[in-house]
């Protein structure tokens, strides 16, 4: 009873917070082992604006290596389209290199992730390329299968040499089984030394591993 009431809870709070947010992403992940070192994965997602219209999707296939417990590298190539200028699909690519890292004490987690971003716009020719650190923090409730968890990512603008925006970020991950993980997020990008919006985002995520 006590965990019906739980997730019930959850419910009405994203409910309400969708209720505000400015955009709705849907991330989905799988992956696939290859051997005990290496892991390939396809991420396609979808963001849409307030009305719930489409505004920006895109498909992201990736490599991992895991060199231990506590440290691998990854690099991923995200080709799509963002509509958020003028309705019109602006086609884009993305190269991301990851380093990652991590630690456990009891039931409470760390992650560390330094990315580094190179951005195309094939349809007005743009480039932009970003330097990422995110951090997370996170507890693991094993008696409902679930990790509350917050985080912050700064991203560094190479190309001005200014950090020019962050994310605050807090959310929900359900393990469903040993391959299956939903979770649910609130995100707020804020942008730095600017007159620009800070952006309201709730997003659902889920992942598939074998």
């Amino acid at each position: 009873m006590i965990k019906k009431l739980f997730f019930a809870g959850i419910l009405l709070t994203i409910t309400s917070v969708e209720a505000m947010a400015q955009q709705t992403w849907f991330e989905f992940d799988v992956t696939k082992e290859l051997g005990e070192k290496w892991e390939m994965y396809l991420a396609p997602e979808l963001r849409f604006n307030e009305d719930f219209g489409l505004e920006e999707y895109f498909a992201e296939p990736g490599v991992k290596y895991k060199f231990n417990d506590y440290f691998s590298l990854e690099a991923s190539y995200r080709v799509g389209s963002d509509r958020s200028k003028d309705g019109e699909d602006h086609w884009f690519g993305r190269f991301a290199f990851d380093a990652k890292t991590g630690y456990g004490w009891n039931n409470l987690w760390t992650k560390v992730r330094l990315r580094q971003t190179n951005s195309d716009d094939f349809t007005e020719g743009e480039k932009a390329s970003y330097f990422r650190l995110k951090f997370d923090l996170g507890y693991t409730i094993r008696e409902l299968n679930l990790d509350p968890y917050v985080a912050y990512e700064l991203y560094r603008d190479l190309d001005e040499g200014e950090f020019n925006k962050a994310r605050w970020e807090t959310g929900l991950q359900y393990k469903i089984s040993t391959q299956q993980r939903i979770s649910a997020y609130f995100r707020l990008n804020d942008h730095i030394h600017s007159d620009k919006e800070s952006k309201k985002i709730v997003g659902l995520s889920y992942k598939f591993k074998w």
